[in-house]
C-alpha cells in the first residue's frame, strides 16, 4: 500500500489517489488530529477516521508531496512534534528503499546556485549572482537585471517576491539578493521529468502583466495554458544526464527561449514542482506516468 503524505485540499494528490486506486493511504497533515498513530522501535501503525489502516508491514512505498505547506493552528511545539513524527515515518521507509521522489529537504542540500553550476555542463545558463551587502554586484553593471527569490518564502507581512526587474544601484544592501541577467524571451519552457521520461511544454509570454508567468497562472486549471513541444532526443538525454548528476528521478526543469528563437536558457530545477497544470485534462500522459512510477519498485 502506498503511504501518501500531503494535505486535505491538494488537487494534485486528489488526482493521484483517483488514478492510483484503492491501494493508497492518504495522510493529510492539516488533519493530523483525526488519525490514530503508533510508532515504536518495532514498527508503526496509522489508522484514518474511516478505520482504514496502514502499517510497517503493509506499506509498499511512501511519497511526500508538500505536506508541510498546509496550514494548521497548532502550538509551535505541537506542530514541531507532529512534523518530526511524520518525517521519521517517511525516513523509516527511506531506510528500506520504499521512499519515492526527492528528499523532503532536497533544496536545503542542493540549492539554486549549486544546481545552476551543474546545469551549465549541459545547457546555457544566465549570468547569476547571490550577494550579501551587494558584494560583487558590479559584475552585472551594464546589464538589465532581475531579482528573484531563492527560498520562495513569504515575508512577515505575507508578501512574495516574484521575478522583478531592478536597478542594482537602488537595491538595499541590508537585504540578501538573488540577481540574474534579464532574458528577453517569447516563450517560457518547462520540462516535467519522471522515471526517466521527459514531458516538455511551452507557454507564450505575450500579454503577461509582469516578468513571472506565475502571476498570471490560471489556478483553477480550466484551460490549457501550456502546449506540448518536442525538444528532441538529444535534449532529453541532457535532461536525463543532469537528473542522474542531481540524483533525482522526479522534478521540473524551467527554461526560457532566447527572444523568439528555439535556443533555450536554463533557469532552475524544482525538486517538488507542480506539474498537473501542464496537463489539466490528462491528455499527455503525465498522471499515468506518475502513477506507474509510484507503483514501481
Amino acid at each position: 500500500m502506498l503511504l501518501l503524505f500531503s494535505g486535505s485540499y491538494d488537487g494534485t494528490v486528489d488526482r493521484i489517489v483517483l488514478s492510483y486506486g484503492d491501494d493508497v493511504f492518504r495522510f493529510n497533515y492539516d488533519l493530523w488530529q483525526e488519525y490514530d498513530l503508533s510508532f515504536t522501535e518495532h514498527g508503526w501503525v496509522i489508522r484514518n477516521p474511516a478505520g482504514r489502516e496502514i502499517n510497517s508491514e503493509t506499506v509498499t512505498a511512501s511519497y511526500w508531496w508538500k505536506a508541510f505547506a498546509f496550514f494548521t493552528q497548532d502550538d509551535k511545539y505541537v506542530k514541531a512534534e507532529v512534523k518530526y513524527t511524520l518525517r521519521d515515518i517517511h525516513g523509516w521507509c527511506q531506510a528500506r528503499d520504499l521512499a519515492k521522489g526527492n528528499s523532503i529537504d532536497f533544496h536545503n542540500k542542493l540549492g539554486k546556485m549549486t544546481i545552476l553550476g551543474l546545469a551549465k555542463e549541459y545547457f546555457t545558463v544566465p549570468e547569476t549572482l547571490v550577494t550579501f551587502r551587494k558584494f560583487s554586484a558590479s559584475r552585472l553593471d551594464g546589464s538589465q537585471v532581475v531579482a528573484k527569490s531563492l527560498a520562495s518564502e513569504l515575508s512577515d507581512n505575507k508578501g512574495a517576491l516574484m521575478t522583478t526587474q531592478v536597478n542594482i544601484a537602488e537595491l538595499d544592501p541590508s537585504f540578501p539578493w538573488y540577481l540574474q541577467c534579464k532574458i528577453d524571451s517569447a516563450w517560457d519552457v518547462t520540462v516535467f521529468y519522471c522515471n526517466a521520461q521527459s514531458f516538455s511544454f511551452r507557454r507564450s509570454r505575450a500579454g503577461l502583466t509582469g516578468l513571472d508567468w506565475r502571476s498570471d497562472q490560471n489556478l483553477e486549471m480550466l484551460v490549457e495554458e501550456w502546449e506540448p513541444i518536442d525538444l528532441g532526443d538529444s535534449f532529453a538525454k541532457k535532461i536525463r544526464s543532469l537528473s542522474n548528476k542531481l540524483g533525482v528521478e522526479f522534478g521540473r526543469y524551467d527554461f526560457m527561449t532566447v527572444g523568439d528563437t528555439d535556443d533555450l536558457v536554463f533557469l532552475e530545477f524544482n525538486a517538488n514542482g507542480q506539474w498537473v497544470f501542464l496537463d489539466p485534462f490528462d491528455k499527455y500522459g503525465l498522471l499515468d506516468c506518475v502513477t506507474k512510477w509510484l507503483r514501481s519498485s
